[in-house]
């Protein structure tokens, strides 16, 4: 794939780096830009209907009349939610929330619900947070109904405004006051949905109650960077502001979380965008969101460990979800060209989005994927690139849905399987692709902020780069480029060796480098490279050493390969030719490796000197034949097996695997029984997932059953003790049973693909 790169400033004379990675940037303002963390947060004073908003909740509270909070599902709405709920705690307010449930309500309000709510509790107030500016008929109803409604929220606004007595949306017509300067106007048009209920918020409590503004400022920083909106102007200062209050204990559930974890560093944005907020989105994802809400909102102690013990498993969860879905969409894939469209009423509504994102990454291509609801109702997440507009497409066929939203990169669409059929609607989507894509865009373009020399790179400009915190959307972390580097040295790493530590000399200096979850380079010692990196410190031995982050190989020669030439022999079908097998490989003296990864294979093929001796382990070496006498458990590795092995010929031979459950939880039982009696002090889960067939993901649930039931205690990770043998019972009984079942179930479909699909569809699964 061609990457077009797009170097925003050059180094000039008596100017900083940093000066000229700002000025590539377009910002002007630096007294402005560096001022964040002290600025005053000024946004409740931009809305035309604040006072007006304040006042109804005062009169409410002063009253004791019933204030709901309706907010959403993901860590902005869960956040806002918790901000209003904390302001109104502290007033005394007689107030309750209430969040939606993803599959059953989906985003807004849910006018059943609301009719409950208001007859249940004798509602009078609603609050509305990240959400609502869409709700004309449900809002409208309300007011009919004596209900006050506050209406705060940060979406698009539609033509026609629900009735609400005030409307907190900077993006909505008269919303803020006619004498704001345009930079003011500016500064609050990206806050987030946590962003705008912190105006509220502040707006209530005015200058009292400082520990709930501490606490609530840390809040807005969670959702305004989960939710990816531009951190600049009063998000920047949100952002930047709150973090300093994580950092000073100021929000007790989010401390407790982190300090679980033993990050024994200041906390940045990226650690809140890459750690904190996965784990909140994972309740609205897989369970629902008082699971994540708890965290934010409660004092005690238990309830809050009970919270992140329950987000730890959600999100372990919905990560090995992820990687299965991903994998079955990659395995789907024939050539991709146009765009990915792919439907499976197996997949889950929570977790659709984050792997079309993936997908979009993998591919640069337009991705929809489809899952349908227990009413056989269609359910899309839509991912763009810069060369297809998802908002176009979807306008453009709107005809075909119950509903649809989004913008240029992304989207959703539900629609009725009765009305319309899914090959009908594939069609659709890929003609409404074809003619909303700029063809001129197709290859990504890549942003590098500046080329540096070797000399450049000091623990000044490391200085220099943190300044620029807090980082996320609109203000990355910069990526740096070097040219003509020449690679020194190359090694895997990490406990399951799935990262790669490289070093590089340039301009006569040595720089070690990381490049995460890849596994070769592609470049052989003294060979030159070209590649984009970010800049970061790592301390070893209480000595702080400066690491290149590889982001982007720019002459990568892995992405340019096509594992197409590849020449497949097929074996599969045939039995009884294991000692033909040794002969040959005996005869070829080296040619000829083998992957044979489980304890069942290796049994087997033990016997035979010859085919025993060209076993292959990670880190995997290059092969000019390798024979397949096991599938690995996903699409993923078995590419990334033939990547770092670059075989010219691949032997796939009648690979034996079991469908069993019941034969995985007698076997890891074992293994970790001889473990144990040997005195092992850590057993590798990827060791145990390669020994038994599956992927981590699979295992780590098995073990998690095993815990639960009582016969192993995990100490570590890696690390567990074996108490005594199960009964296939209480395994059975077990609740996490049934999705260690649907991993296995999974990933014999995929093995099973491999044992019986042509060997021309094969070759363009590898192709794509």
């Amino acid at each position: 794939m061609k990457v077009k790169l797009n170097v925003l400033a050059r180094k000039q004379p008596n100017k900083s780096l940093l000066d000229c990675i700002l000025e590539g940037r377009g910002i002007t303002d630096k007294n402005e830009y560096f001022s964040c963390e002290t600025s005053p947060i000024v946004s409740c004073n931009a809305f035309s209907d604040m006072n007006k908003a304040v006042e109804i909740i005062k009169d409410a509270i002063k009253n004791q009349d019933k204030i709901l909070v309706w907010g959403d599902f993901d860590a902005d709405g869960v956040t806002s939610t918790s901000i209003i709920y904390k302001a109104l705690n502290a007033l005394g307010a007689n107030h309750s929330f209430f969040l939606p449930d993803r599959i059953k309500l989906g985003h807004g309000l849910n006018l059943k619900e609301l009719l409950l709510q208001k007859s249940k509790n004798n509602l009078k107030v609603l609050i509305t947070v990240d959400c609502g500016i869409s709700n004309v008929k449900e809002i409208n109803l309300l007011k009919s109904m004596g209900v006050k409604v506050i209406l705060t929220d940060h979406h698009e606004p539609p033509k026609v405004l629900p009735d609400a007595d005030c409307i907190l949306n900077p993006l909505a017509p008269n919303s803020l006051k006619s004498d704001l300067k345009v930079s003011e106007i500016k500064n609050v048009s990206y806050l987030a949905g946590a962003g705008v209920a912190l105006s509220l918020a502040y707006a209530l409590l005015g200058n009292e109650h400082p520990d709930v503004k501490d606490e609530i400022l840390a809040l807005a920083s969670l959702g305004t960077i989960a939710d990816v909106v531009p951190l600049i102007g009063e998000n920047r200062k949100i952002a930047s502001q709150g973090i300093k209050k994580i950092n000073d204990g100021a929000h007790k559930g989010i401390k407790t979380l982190f300090d679980k974890l033993n990050l024994e560093r200041k906390l940045t944005s990226e650690d809140v965008a890459f750690i904190l907020a996965p784990r909140i989105n994972a309740a609205g994802r897989l369970s629902t969101p008082y699971d994540s809400i708890k965290l934010l909102i409660e004092d005690s102690t238990f309830l809050i460990n009970e919270s992140v013990e329950k987000l730890e498993q959600l999100n372990r969860i919905r990560q090995g979800m992820c990687d299965k879905v991903f994998s079955e969409a990659v395995s789907l894939l024939k050539a991709p060209r146009n765009a990915i469209v792919l439907y499976n009423p197996e997949w889950h509504m929570g977790i659709i989005g984050i792997v079309a994102s993936k997908l979009v990454e993998r591919f640069n291509l337009p991705v929809f994927l489809i899952t349908s609801d227990e009413n056989n109702i269609f359910r899309c997440s839509a991912r763009g690139t810069e060369a297809c507009n998802i908002s176009k497409v979807l306008d453009s066929m709107k005809d075909c849905f119950l509903g649809f939203g989004g913008h240029m990169l992304a989207g959703g669409f539900s629609a009725d399987s009765s009305v319309i059929d899914i090959k009908v609607l594939t069609k659709r989507i890929f003609e409404a692709v074809c003619s909303y894509s700029e063809n001129d865009k197709i290859n990504p373009s890549y942003d590098i902020d500046i080329e540096l020399d070797a000399e450049d790179i000091t623990k000044d400009l490391v200085s220099d780069i943190e300044k620029m915190q807090p980082f996320g959307a609109n203000n990355r972390r910069p990526i740096f480029l070097f040219t003509n580097s020449k690679v020194v040295s190359q090694k895997t790493i990490g406990k399951e060796q799935n990262h790669l530590a490289f070093s590089v000399l340039k301009d006569d200096k040595e720089f070690s480098c990381i490049y995460w979850k890849r596994k070769v380079l592609g470049f052989n010692q003294g060979e030159l490279m070209d590649f984009a990196f970010k800049i970061e410190t790592n301390t070893f031995n209480n000595e702080e050493q400066i690491q290149l982050i590889t982001e982007y190989i720019i002459n990568d020669r892995l992405s340019d390969s096509r594992m197409s030439s590849l020449k497949i022999f097929d074996h599969r079908q045939k039995t009884g030719i294991i000692d033909k097998i040794n002969s040959y490989i005996k005869d070829k003296e080296g040619d000829v490796r083998v992957y044979a990864s489980t304890i069942q294979t290796k049994r087997i093929l033990e016997k035979y000197p010859a085919i025993k001796n060209v076993f292959v382990e990670e880190p995997y070496p290059v092969v000019k034949s390798l024979m397949l006498f096991d599938i690995p458990p996903s699409s993923d590795e078995l590419k990334s097996l033939i990547v770092q092995t670059r075989p010219e010929c691949l032997h796939l031979m009648n690979a034996q695997f079991s469908r069993n459950p019941d034969d995985y939880i007698l076997l890891l039982c074992g293994m970790l029984k001889f473990a144990s009696n040997k005195k092992a002090e850590n057993v590798s889960i990827a060791t145990l997932a390669r020994n038994m067939g599956l992927d981590e993901q699979t295992v780590q649930i098995l073990l998690e059953i095993l815990e639960r039931i009582g016969s192993i205690n995990i100490i570590d990770i890696d690390k567990f003790e074996y108490i005594k043998p199960p009964t296939i019972e209480a395994v059975h009984a077990d609740s996490m049973f049934e999705i260690f079942s649907e991993e296995l179930k999974r990933i014999n479909i995929f093995k099973d693909y491999i044992k019986s699909v042509d060997i021309n569809t094969l070759n363009e699964v590898f192709d794509s």
